[in-house]
């Protein structure tokens, strides 16, 4: 027996060893290398595979697509209310037609279907990113995160038509202080560190590293004097504003996720939301400090940021 055959024999054996502690490391520092943002495309599409706070993140994303001129980005919501990662994954298995799939552009939002699968959505149209997200009540817990991340990830990658795509994670929103279930985490500020340690978990262990800061954006904002509402930017404790809150999450998904894409300033855009005189009106005494709390969050991920006093 020559050496090459006899360090095949050798090395062999060894390596089919190693492979359940390789296995192992791949969880702690990531299981797959995901790609950049895509940069210039002709047209970007994403897809957000979620619930509530999914369409809660998004809803704003029309007005400010349509203000600074953006007509070649499409982002698509599939809908489950209050649907978790795990409870993805078993539609998935099923192939369950129990989504509604939404599209927001710089036309508006438009109700595609009432009824479809996950399935039929990832193995039908290709996408630039997909965004997923934890149901709110359980972002702060990450043992519910796996497996059904790792599981919805390879999931997609075997059915997709896309070539390339990347991922993205929606780090959502603490409670409001007067929600009736927010004593499991003890208080927003709480809950929102909970959440935080999630989703650094998940970062470190996914590969997922980019990140829709939603809810240190809030936290920015609940900071802020000039911003702050009875229910504390949500409009029940629980799902975010109509006007403020939703504009805020719509700057902070475009400042993570589009804006590097395209290269447009969200401070160009001159939204306004809601009628005058309508409670938490979006309107031009307010937007800068939405949008800088929204870019403050985009900055810094993972803590609450002050917003700088300059003086005029």
């Amino acid at each position: 027996m020559n050496l090459k055959s006899k360090l095949k024999r050798f090395i062999a054996p060894l390596m089919l060893a190693l492979l359940p502690i390789q296995s192992t490391l791949a969880q702690e520092v990531g299981y797959f290398c995901n790609p950049p943002l895509p940069y210039m495309p002709v047209k970007l599409d994403i897809l957000f595979i979620g619930n509530s706070f999914s369409i809660d993140t998004s809803s704003a994303l029309p007005s400010i697509l349509s203000s600074l001129g953006v007509s070649n980005v499409n982002v698509y919501v599939l809908y489950k209310g209050g649907c978790s990662m795990q409870q993805h994954y078993e539609h998935f298995l099923g192939n369950k037609k129990v989504y509604e799939l939404y599209n927001y552009n710089y036309l508006g939002e438009r109700k595609i279907t009432n009824s479809i699968s996950l399935n039929e959505v990832i193995s039908t149209y290709t996408f630039d990113i997909v965004v997923f997200q934890q149901v709110s009540q359980e972002a702060g817990n990450y043992d519910s995160y796996e497996p059904w991340l790792s599981k919805l990830i390879q999931a997609y990658k075997l059915y997709t038509l896309s070539s390339r795509t990347t991922f993205a994670f929606n780090q959502t929103w603490a409670y409001s202080s007067k929600n009736k279930n927010i004593s499991r985490y003890k208080n927003p500020e709480g809950m929102y560190n909970s959440i935080v340690a999630s989703c650094k978990k998940m970062k470190a262990r996914s590969g997922i590293d980019v990140i829709i800061p939603c809810g240190t954006a809030v936290q920015n904002a609940r900071n802020v004097d000039a911003l702050k509402t009875e229910k504390e930017l949500t409009r029940d404790d629980h799902h975010i504003d109509l006007y403020m809150g939703r504009y805020l999450l719509g700057c902070t998904f475009y400042e993570a996720i589009i804006a590097p894409c395209i290269g447009r300033n969200i401070l160009n855009d001159i939204t306004i939301l809601g009628k005058s005189g309508t409670p938490n009106q979006v309107n031009n005494s307010n937007r800068r400090l939405l949008q800088d709390c929204a870019k403050l969050a985009v900055a810094n991920n993972w803590s609450v940021s002050e917003l700088p006093q300059i003086n005029q």
